[in-house]
């Protein structure tokens, strides 16, 4: 059975509120250093609803931004409090502006009762009569009373302004720093390096550059498909050729990429993409025969290896060359290996390499490849 006696009703719950409320509004009214702090906690609470949707590493930037401006403003409180007293009013400041003595009238009204002791019954008509002259004096001392706590409040609400204005730049400006690393590429740091200085060419926009003997660069692109590990023989087939094509062998690679500059290999992989030139199918009655094959090839576990060394001035630039100066490549198609990317390329020529060809036998489980036998 419920004690009526102990229920407080809704009214009563609202009239308790009210009082606390009441009580922390006066509180903070008389106190300014408890509103600052009321606006420190509002900040903090505000600031963390806004941020709630950024990730623990921004959370936390903006967090230890805040608290450092809110230590800031309460030194800068602290040193203005300390400097920025006035002192007592001179007995001339209370009188007035003017030298001119008092009237009688006036210095009649309070001639033994000092002001801090007089009772209200006598400062009650002592204030309602003062003169006009007097007025002002009370004003000024009003304004020189209340100018700290207007300027407090104009700076509470100029510190919440900026706050909400640097954390909405913030959410909007993230979009266009994106926009704006994304457009980076056309900006090439080699512009502060003379072209003079190199005896090549350096690339204004990042990507995977073939370098031939000709000192002319030639940008490479990547395939669709992952290089596949080296344990694995074959890829899977690709169907279409290349799009760049060197004159001879003699290449090296200069490679213009964010991401590798700060982990750069000691070593890169050149692959050998052989092409299918035949395949051995079987008719309905078993009789095996070749038909040509066109545009077909496999990326093989067959490599060369190039060895990687900074481009002076330029740490996004990486400079990839055989370890012989005179190597070269055979006649055929390549793929330079980049983190499973695989960059493609052909050297011109007649092919001669036995590793650039390969058959496939077409059978009833699968397809077999093989090395070309030799005619």
């Amino acid at each position: 059975m419920i004690d009526r006696d102990k229920m407080v009703s809704p009214h009563a719950q609202e009239v308790q509120f009210a009082l606390l409320l009441s009580r922390m509004i006066n509180t903070v009214k008389q106190d300014p250093s408890q509103m600052r702090l009321a606006i420190y906690e509002f900040a903090r609470a505000r600031l963390k609803l806004d941020v709630s949707s950024a990730d623990h590493a921004e959370q936390e930037r903006l967090s230890a931004a805040l608290e450092g401006a809110i230590r800031g403003v309460e030194d800068h409180t602290q040193r203005y409090d300390e400097t920025a007293r006035l002192p007592a009013p001179t007995a001339f400041a209370q009188v007035g502006f003017s030298p001119a003595p008092a009237e009688p009238a006036l210095t009649s009204m309070i001639p033994t009762h000092p002001l801090n002791a007089a009772p209200a019954e006598v400062l009650a008509p002592t204030i309602v009569r003062l003169r006009p002259e007097v007025q002002p004096v009370l004003q000024l001392r009003t304004r020189v009373i209340l100018s700290p706590l207007v300027r407090f409040y104009i700076g509470a609400l100029l510190f919440g302004a900026v706050a909400s204005l640097a954390i909405y730049m913030q959410r909007t400006n993230a979009p266009s720093q994106t926009a704006v690393a994304a457009a980076q590429p056309s900006i090439s740091p080699a512009s502060a390096v003379a072209s003079a200085s190199l005896p090549f060419p350096l690339p204004s926009d990042y990507g995977v550059y073939a370098l031939g003997s000709d000192a002319a660069l030639s940008e490479l692109h990547a395939l669709s498909l992952r290089v596949p590990d080296k344990r694995v023989a074959l890829s899977t087939p690709i169907n279409e050729p290349s799009h760049t094509t060197l004159a001879d062998g003699k290449v090296r690679f200069v490679v213009f990429r964010r991401d590798l500059a700060a982990s750069a290999p000691d070593r890169i992989e050149v692959r050998v993409v052989a092409r299918v030139v035949r395949a051995l199918t079987f008719d309905g009655k078993g009789k095996a025969g070749f038909v040509p094959v066109s545009n077909a090839w496999n990326i093989r576990n067959l490599s060369h290896e190039y060895r990687v060394r900074p481009i002076a001035g330029n740490p996004e630039m990486l400079l990839m060359q055989a370890e012989n100066a005179d190597f070269a490549l055979p006649a055929g198609r390549y793929v330079l290996v980049l983190q499973d990317l695989g960059y493609d390329f052909t050297v011109a020529g007649k092919v001669t390499d036995p590793s650039q060809c390969l058959e496939r036998t077409d059978a009833a489980n699968g397809a077999f490849y093989s090395d070309c036998q030799k005619k």
